[in-house]
């Protein structure tokens, strides 16, 4: 459990309620992970939402299969923000790698908890979902602007 003071310093859980925040502090905990650390893994189930709280953390793809790129940088996520975000969207799989790129502290929110809540509450999972929504629309100008670069 987390004190639902360290969530609401992040905007990601802005509009939370103290009830809502103290139902995800008690299924978070804070970590921390060596440089180099592998803190999801591509293609493996989707397991905990992930707040970045120090340090900094490459996204990586490889894609599998024959002739994949392996470990293409597909996106990285700094202080504040989320990464695991497949852990509340079905089918509940990772599709990306996250590395730390040095020493890093996050808080892991329990995915199947977090889903669980956000069924009781809806307008919990309404914040969250939208919040997720704005992530990822993030992440995919990124990959547009890396594409645009590719062709160019």
């Amino acid at each position: 459990m987390i004190s639902i003071e360290l969530l609401r310093r992040y905007p990601f859980f802005a509009l939370l309620t103290d009830d809502q925040l103290k139902a995800i502090a008690m299924v978070a905990e804070e970590k921390t992970y060596p440089k180099e650390a592998l803190l999801v893994k591509e293609n493996t189930p989707a397991t905990k939402l992930i707040l970045l709280l120090e340090g900094d953390v490459d996204l990586v793809y490889s894609g599998g299969g024959e002739g994949a790129i392996t470990n293409a940088l597909v996106g990285s996520i700094a202080p504040g923000e989320m990464l695991g975000v497949s852990s509340i969207i079905e089918p509940y799989v990772y599709i990306s790698s996250a590395r730390a790129t040095i020493p890093a502290k996050v808080v892991e929110i329990d995915g199947a908890a977090v889903r669980a809540l956000m069924q009781v509450d809806k307008l919990l999972g309404y914040a969250l979902m939208r919040n997720v929504a704005s992530a990822v629309l993030e992440r995919l100008k990124y990959t547009q602007v890396e594409l645009a670069a590719a062709r160019a």
